[in-house]
């Protein structure tokens, strides 16, 4: 575990594998910044026959908007073939209208949370028939500035807390997501990578499966935080098989085993 990809172990990972699946944010751009060699690495994946996913827990944006960001940055990323379908992906929430017909409640990254919406929210979830479904429950978003930005785990928090129900959450490292990708494309997880940034969503949610997991240093976790999971005795759930500097130097040793 936790093995660091070289030359020297590069093409076996490869030909092992048909699918790879991609976290975005911290892995392929920091946006708007684009990691380098993001695109090129994608371009060479497709050419050798490998299939690709985008798994993001951002739930602000919609297949089309990811489409766009990929079109921009020079990858064509197929909507609904190469992305997980938006009712996982990309859910929003708009303020919830107190009427009997309300059946399910999501809690969803809300950068306009109030304490109307929280009521509402709640309101609904004392009938137990209506369904309560959480996008993630990231408690924190991905940034490099010392601002800490609450993610969609902290409205969940005070939805959750407000009206003493627990949610079915659908992002990493939870399940559902997996089960949607694997029951729609017919993936085998022993073939299948996933590559991330964060230890407790990417590559918890990878683990979880019995995928491939490859960390890349480009986003939440650096090599302090490697060399802390190498003398890590306890819980297995959060280290990587493999770890590499970013997409970059992967697509590097991958050209250049060839």
């Amino acid at each position: 575990m936790c093995e660091q990809i070289t030359d020297k172990n590069v093409s076996s990972l490869v030909e092992k594998h048909d699918t790879f699946i991609f976290d975005c944010d911290g892995v392929l751009w920091n946006w708007p910044h684009v990691i380098p060699g993001a695109v090129d690495l994608l371009n060479k994946l497709t050419a050798l026959g490998k299939q690709i996913f985008f798994v993001t827990n951002n739930s602000t944006k919609t297949q089309d908007d990811y489409a766009k960001r990929f079109a921009d940055i020079g990858f064509n990323a197929a909507k609904k073939a190469d992305q997980v379908p938006s009712d996982l992906q990309a859910i929003k929430t708009d303020e919830v209208q107190l009427d009997s017909d309300i059946t399910c409640v999501i809690s969803a990254l809300d950068l306009h949370m109030s304490y109307l919406k929280v009521l509402k929210a709640a309101t609904h979830l004392k009938r137990k028939e209506v369904l309560f479904l959480g996008t993630n429950d990231d408690a924190s978003l991905p940034t490099n500035d010392e601002v800490v930005m609450p993610g969609a785990g902290a409205v969940l928090a005070a939805v959750t807390a407000a009206s003493g129900r627990l949610p079915t959450i659908l992002g990493k490292p939870h399940t559902p997501m997996w089960k949607v990708i694997q029951d729609e494309f017919n993936l085998n997880p022993t073939k299948t990578v996933m590559v991330g940034d964060r230890l407790e969503t990417d590559i918890a949610f990878g683990n979880n499966q019995g995928l491939t997991t490859i960390l890349v240093l480009t986003g939440a976790t650096n090599e302090s935080h490697v060399n802390e999971l190498k003398e890590q005795k306890t819980d297995k759930s959060n280290i990587p098989n493999f770890y590499i500097s970013g997409v970059g130097k992967l697509a590097q040793l991958i050209n250049d085993s060839k």
